[in-house]
């Protein structure tokens, strides 16, 4: 079967709504399927000369630059990546299938003829944060099948009445990759880790915050942060920053934490905690809708109310005081996390695929 994912721009830093579609894209291509993914320098059809212009020079830039084209993930060398100008109809190849991924890619694949495929929208989110709610709502009214991947997402569909147009698939974590590899219980208990983001609603500023509150109260406190940004003069000296770690070091990060924080007041689901809970660390989290996908307060995670930095602090602070409950909670996450393989995404995927 030949698949086309359609991104709604290319990036050359770790993104992890892009990273769940080169995951499909590489499983799906080992499972005998031809995979493209499409990089389009604007959805916006340009015919002016100086947009051509500016579109090869952007290829130029990108192929000199990234070698590979995507340096933060393996792609599977036989999944094409291609980078076009812009998503008209004549830049898309035919297919059996073709998924949008994004609001903004929505409507040029709701317009493409059957010659690219049955139409699907691959939605990790609400995303009223890359656009207005009514462009949102619009999105999940198309004529695309929609394929979420939380529960919450799907009570959603529900509410916008598209539930009968809807199927929900749980992500999926690299087990292979995201594991213990530094017993739980022999860890430094004092070392907690963070994703720092420059997009408001990951609440990077209520998890410095929380992490200042817990300094105080325990000095021996080191946190361990990484991003896909320069360091920001907000992060305190104190705390260790990794810029775009590699997906091995990001696993060596996990298994130096006791503890990981996750301050997000919006999530679709939640990669970075639930690649921690792999990897055993005790999760602390705001509880945003994505989360409620792996995590239960008080058996697999400590959950805190979102935009409250204090409650998050305290919810690490009673995990300091109390070892036995730290090592408890990780253990459980760790236990809890191993149902979602790739391996079952991608089966049901392919179940959805299959003419009826």
């Amino acid at each position: 079967m030949k698949i086309t994912f359609i991104l709604p721009m290319y990036l050359s830093s770790p993104s992890g709504g892009f990273k769940v579609v080169y995951e499909y894209a590489n499983r799906l291509q080992e499972k005998g399927h031809q995979v493209t993914v499409i990089h389009p320098r604007t959805e916006y059809p340009d015919n002016a000369l100086i947009g051509r212009l500016k579109s090869l020079l952007w290829k130029y830039k990108i192929k000199l630059k990234d070698s590979p084209l995507v340096p933060w993930f393996r792609v599977h060398p036989g999944v094409r990546l291609w980078l076009v100008r812009d998503l008209r109809e004549e830049f898309i190849p035919d297919a059996d299938a073709i998924f949008a991924t994004a609001v903004n890619t929505a409507v040029p694949v709701a317009g493409f003829g059957p010659s690219k495929g049955r139409k699907f929208y691959l939605v990790q989110s609400y995303e009223t944060w890359q656009g207005s709610d009514d462009a949102v709502r619009a999105s999940w009214h198309l004529p695309l099948h929609k394929i979420v991947v939380s529960k919450w997402l799907m009570r959603k569909a529900a509410e916008l009445g598209v539930a009968g147009q809807t199927t929900y698939i749980t992500l999926g974590l690299d087990l292979s990759q995201f594991k213990i590899s530094t017993p739980v219980a022999s860890r430094d208990s004092v070392q907690i880790g963070m994703l720092i983001h420059p997009l408001k609603i990951k609440g990077t500023s209520d998890g410095l915050e929380a992490l200042k509150i817990v300094k105080e109260r325990f000095p021996r406190l080191r946190a361990v942060c990484f991003g896909t940004e320069a360091r920001g003069s907000e992060i305190p000296e104190w705390i260790e920053y990794h810029r775009k770690p590699r997906a091995e070091d990001l696993t060596r990060l996990y298994n130096s934490c006791s503890i990981f924080l996750h301050p997000s007041h919006e999530e679709g689901w939640g990669l970075p905690p639930a690649e921690a809970m792999a990897c055993g660390c005790a999760v602390v989290a705001a509880a945003n809708d994505g989360v409620y996908e792996f995590a239960e307060d008080g058996v697999n995670a400590l959950l805190a109310p979102v935009r409250q930095p204090a409650a998050l602090a305290r919810k690490i602070i009673s995990l300091l005081e109390d070892d036995s409950l730290r090592i408890r909670i990780a253990e459980s996450g760790h236990r809890m996390i191993q149902k979602f393989s790739w391996d079952n995404a991608v089966t049901a995927l392919e179940n959805i695929l299959k003419p009826s």
